[in-house]
């Protein structure tokens, strides 16, 4: 598979890369295979790597104290995923990835990552926008659950991100909502509006 897919989304962070700054970081990715449910990161280990799944929903959860898995957040293909306390600061992670298909997923090691920072100034550039993405996008997302109701929750994920209703379990969906799968299922059904 070419880089083009990661190459384009690598540049709506930063557009005016120099042609051979950008080449010199797209050389350090590489590409692996993953099937559907594999791990990527389990609790405890160091989240050493950035991903760019290019067909796959995924996942991040953690296992509650009565052994149920809690949805933390989905993220839909074409998004650069890690845990990012856990790969920022090298500490373990309290978290579990995983894709939820077959799918083909571009990787940079961390130390990778940080030596095209210190010396390449279009990837640190990269970086900080990267960084501010999503962060922007992860105050957004918080906004819209804390204010919305859990039927306007539900219909957010319609709107926005259908795709995680056709590829994830809904089980996973109610978890992420923090409802219960009875309400989510009334909530579809158009039965209940409840907080």
């Amino acid at each position: 598979m070419d880089q083009e897919l990661l190459k384009q989304e690598i540049l709506k962070f930063h557009p005016h890369f120099s042609l051979d700054e950008l080449k010199s970081g797209l050389d350090l990715f590489t590409l692996r295979s993953y099937k559907a449910k594999d791990y990527i990161l389990k609790e405890g280990e160091i989240s050493d790597k950035l991903y760019f799944a290019t067909t796959s929903v995924s996942r991040c959860f953690y296992y509650d104290e009565n052994g149920e898995e809690k949805t933390v957040w989905l993220e839909p293909e074409c998004m650069f995923i890690t845990d990012f306390e856990s790969f920022i600061n090298d500490c373990p992670s309290k978290y579990y990835l995983q894709f939820y298909q077959d799918t083909e997923v571009w990787t940079i090691t961390r130390k990778e990552l940080l030596c095209l920072y210190d010396n390449y100034k279009d990837w640190a550039i990269w970086g900080i926008r990267l960084m501010e993405h999503y962060h922007v996008r992860i105050l957004d997302l918080f906004t819209i659950m804390f204010r919305n109701n859990a039927s306007e929750n539900y219909q957010f994920i319609e709107e926005h991100y259908a795709r995680f209703l056709q590829i994830a379990p809904l089980k996973d969906i109610a978890s992420m909502l923090n409802l219960s799968p009875i309400t989510l299922s009334r909530i579809r059904a158009g039965t209940q509006t409840k907080r």
